[in-house]
This record gives structure tokens, sequence and C-alpha cells, in this order.
């Protein structure tokens, strides 16, 4: 369960963040962005931030979790697209080609094709990490603030 891990370095990120608060009392809102690429299920990094975070100051946080579903670009002409329904299918029914995109999902930009010039030179611009939106930490003064 590779969630506990990314959990870990969230936590990480979230310490730091109350630490540089003046008068920081304790974190109430986590919010993160999770790519659709990273194959990260949100309800285990729910769960693993929620034992992680036990003893922490965001112990009891409240975790929001945002899908991002990815985007590419083709380096060629610059046409930007989304995943297509036979993308996805031939990606999911694939184990090895589903395996390398949850152990390294930029490798799949090298299994795409431009649907406009069919060039293969392809990015991934979105929808393939996880980000640490932001933080909301309860300080002495008020009733929390964003970091």
């Amino acid at each position: 369960m590779h969630e506990t891990s990314i959990a870990l370095s969230i936590l990480a990120a979230v310490e730091d963040a109350f630490r540089s608060t003046p008068g920081a009392r304790r974190v109430t809102r986590i919010r993160l962005q999770v790519g659709m690429l990273s194959l990260i299920d949100p309800e285990a990094l729910r769960f693993a931030l929620r034992v992680v975070s036990r003893g922490t100051p965001a112990e009891d946080a409240e975790i929001d979790i945002e899908m991002v579903e990815p985007r590419f670009r083709c380096q060629s002409c610059g046409h930007e697209w989304g995943p297509s329904p036979e993308d996805v299918k031939r990606i999911s029914e694939d184990p090895n080609l589903s395996t390398l995109v949850h152990i390294h999902p930029d490798a799949l930009a090298r299994y795409l094709r431009c649907p406009r010039c069919q060039g293969g030179n392809v990015e991934i611009t979105r929808g393939h990490g996880v980000v640490l939106h932001s933080v909301s930490i309860e300080t002495d003064g008020d009733e929390g603030g964003e970091a």
C-alpha cells in the first residue's frame, strides 16, 4: 500500500505549514489534488492520512481529495486533449501497461498518439501526481486560516 508513504510525505508538508504559522493550534482541513493517472485510491489515501496523523496537529483534520483528470499535449502540433474511452480501456485491460502507469505515470505518454496529427511526441500536462493544494490551520487569533 504505497498510499501510506504518500500520506507520510503529505503529513511532513502539513507539519511544515503548521510550524511556520504563528499561533497555530491545530490543522482543520487538508485539501489534496490527486491525478487519476497516479492510480491512488482516494479512500486508501484518506485512511492512511488519518492513521499517520494520529497524535499530530493534523489529527481529526478534514481531508478533501479532488481527483484530477489527465490532460495531454502534442509537442509537435500543440493540440491538447483528455483520454478517450478507448485509451482508458486499452490501458486498464493491459496488466503490463496498467502496472507501468501505476509505477511511473509519465511513461504513459510513450503509448499515446495525438488525435490531430498522429504524432507520438506527447506530454502529460496534468493528472499524474499528488498536490497538497492547501492546509487550513486554526490559530490563537481566529478560527482557521489557510496556508
